[in-house]
């Protein structure tokens, strides 16, 4: 059976969702709450609100190099994690 190995471009997304995940964990407090998840809406379920959106908006620049721009806010749903590094992907040249 040949080795399947994952793209630069996956490891890549893996390692942002992975920082974004600790990041927001660590930010919300979230420890063990069976509501949180990668694709929970971070708003919806009070893990989140404007500042907090703003605060992880900050991070992702600093911690991935990125400028998000408030266009970019507009443009792309960012209200789950997978979507927040979505958009980092984007901005990146990974997705």
């Amino acid at each position: 059976m040949p080795w399947i190995t994952k793209g630069a471009e996956e490891n890549a997304m893996d390692e942002i969702i992975a920082k974004l995940d600790e990041y927001i964990r660590e930010r919300c407090e979230v420890d063990d709450d069976p509501e949180y998840g990668l694709d929970v809406n971070l708003f919806d379920t009070g893990f989140l609100d404007s500042m907090g959106a703003v605060d992880v908006i900050m991070f992702a620049e600093e911690a991935f190099g990125v400028e998000i721009s408030q266009r970019d806010v507009t443009l792309y749903p960012m209200n789950t994690v997978n979507e927040i590094a979505e958009v980092v992907g984007i901005k990146k040249g990974l997705c």
